[in-house]
């Protein structure tokens, strides 16, 4: 079985209808979209899916909707013992809710879980351990940390990390390139977990930039746009130049960089690239008609 976490790791949008209900239509499109381009994962109900403002029974919806959508496209090219895996963001407020979620999560079928220490305060060190490892007790599936230094003013230390690769079924870390010293701290990190654990990181504009040599690329614009990424994944890890994909995506990076509405954004660029959706769910708004002008013009411009 292949590593989870690793890979290019693909974050869609959750759809929405006009009257504010996850559209599992258009939803179900996109991570069809992700499974024919041959993405290595598709992770729901993170950052770009919005996941937090969805309530349990919603968050069971759109997993269940990933994992048989990724299944379809699995069995129909008669590859059923690789099917893209799915994976599924379980950040809340509570470690009860946590757990719910992470349960939901396994009962849909899903094949690891993204996992934020997400709290009103900056939680400890003792706190994060504490979550995770309550999380792994309650189910079997490996746990991607999903740090995000400046949303959740906690930013995951490599002893911590280590820990919970002993200890709490931890298998990945899925970290920012937003900081000065990248290199560095991939390297702290490995010496930490070793080379079994996987290591991915994120930011499109700097994973565009950059194509680090990890473990995993996480994105969400690939989850719009999963062709276009994926080539710039396959020629990245053969070192080959860069062609039309790379300069189409790095267009758009640097264009939705420039956005305030981040989520909103994105909505509005499913619409660009005809996978149609609303608006995301308050308190994220949508994107104005000149940022959507300005993403088609990114887009085909």
């Amino acid at each position: 079985m292949t590593q989870p976490f690793t890979g290019l790791v693909a974050y869609p949008i959750t759809s929405m209808t006009d009257d504010g209900e996850p559209d599992l239509i258009s939803f179900a499109h996109l991570v069809r979209n992700t499974a024919f381009a041959g993405v290595s994962g598709v992770a729901v109900l993170a950052t770009s899916g919005a996941g937090v403002t969805f309530d349990r029974g919603e968050r069971q919806a759109v997993v269940q909707t990933a994992v048989e959508s990724a299944l379809m496209v699995g069995t129909s090219e008669g590859a059923r013992d690789s099917v893209m895996p799915v994976y599924a963001a379980v950040s809340a407020a509570s470690t009860r809710e946590v757990v719910h979620l992470a349960e939901d999560a396994e009962r849909a079928g899903a094949a690891g879980l993204l996992l934020a220490p997400f709290s009103y305060l900056p939680l400890s060190d003792a706190e994060v351990r504490a979550l995770f490892t309550t999380v792994a007790e309650a189910t079997s599936l490996p746990i991607c940390f999903y740090n995000k230094p400046v949303q959740t003013q906690y930013d995951v230390s490599p002893e911590t990390l280590a820990h919970l690769a002993a200890n709490a079924n931890l298998a990945a870390v899925k970290d920012t390139m937003r900081r000065d010293d990248v290199a560095g701290r991939i390297r702290d990190l490995r010496n930490a977990v070793g080379p079994e654990f996987s290591i991915g990181l994120s930011a499109d504009v700097q994973l565009l930039a950059e194509r680090p040599d990890v473990d995993a690329w996480h994105s969400g614009l690939a989850g719009l746009l999963p062709g276009d990424y994926i080539d710039v994944w396959r020629l990245a890890r053969a070192g080959s130049p860069q062609g039309a994909s790379m300069a189409r995506l790095q267009n758009i990076a640097q264009t939705l960089a420039g956005m305030p509405h981040a989520i909103g954004a994105l909505h509005a660029l499913s619409n660009v690239i005809g996978v149609p959706t609303a608006g995301p769910r308050g308190p994220f708004a949508a994107a104005t008609q000149e940022e959507t002008w300005q993403l088609s013009s990114a887009s085909y411009g």
